[in-house]
């Protein structure tokens, strides 16, 4: 996306220079070198992932109640294929390792309390393979020791808006007293905001933090680590745009769903 970008800028430079419009192209081009400059050396990553992060450092407080429900985003799905077997596996890919940790783990917790506890894991096909997010995660969740009948899965969602808006059906119908909600530490910002459009006040766990080093050195990673922080905020400017339009389904506030 952002070296997608710097090709876009590129071309513009190259249509005013064709054009000869001296003045536009230098801004430009001056723009396109500073751009690249702080996206590789990691101040632009660095900014835009502090600020989606920075509220979750520390772990919010849980208050365990009667009924709780432990909301787990998927992350999507590797098929990893083994040649020796000739078998093909559908598995988690590497970052949502720390998703199914951190829902475990408070799953312990919470049932150390003495407490009822559910683990509603939400995620459906969204590649095509022949299976949902939802049942590879709850398989290796039950693999590591949790009980599969107190596993939900929410198998039909393809998008973190979709996440929300299907799961808080099942919160709805489950007569929850207490959520949290579970992703990476880029992504619960925006899960967070989604979840409560559709009336889901769920105390937000990071299951991991994604930072960048500003470095002297340019690094091909800070543009990798730009793309995923653009596509987090491409997703708050989407749904304030399709507030505004009226496009988004009418939110819910908390206590009316």
């Amino acid at each position: 996306m952002s070296l997608l970008l710097i090709i876009l800028l590129i071309i513009i430079f190259l249509v005013l220079r064709f054009f000869n419009f001296h003045r536009a192209k230098s801004v430009l081009l001056c723009s396109t070198i500073l751009l690249t400059v702080l996206i590789s050396i990691g101040v632009i990553p660095k900014y835009l992932l502090d600020k989606l992060q920075q509220d979750y450092v520390a772990q919010a407080p849980i208050h365990w109640q009667d009924n709780n429900a432990i909301i787990l985003l998927g992350a999507g799905l590797e098929k990893v294929g083994d040649t020796i077997n000739n078998v093909d596996s559908i598995e988690p890919p590497f970052h949502a390792f720390s998703r199914i940790y951190a829902a475990a783990r408070l799953y312990n917790e919470c049932i150390g309390t003495e407490q009822q506890c559910k683990i509603i894991v939400s995620g459906g096909d969204t590649q095509k393979l022949g299976d949902t997010e939802a049942a590879v995660y709850k398989n290796r969740l039950v693999s590591i020791g949790i009980n599969a009948a107190d596993i939900i899965t929410e198998p039909n969602s393809l998008n973190t808006w979709q996440n929300a808006q299907f799961t808080s059906d099942i919160l709805s119908k489950g007569d929850f007293d207490n959520s949290v909600l579970i992703s990476s530490g880029l992504h619960i910002k925006r899960s967070q905001l989604y979840f409560e459009h559709f009336g889901v006040r769920a105390t937000p766990i990071r299951a991991d933090y994604m930072s960048a080093t500003v470095s002297f050195i340019p690094l091909g990673y800070n543009f990798a680590l730009t793309d995923f922080a653009l596509h987090e905020w491409i997703g708050f400017w989407r749904y304030d745009i399709y507030n505004m339009i009226g496009a988004n389904q009418k939110r819910i506030d908390a206590g009316d769903a």
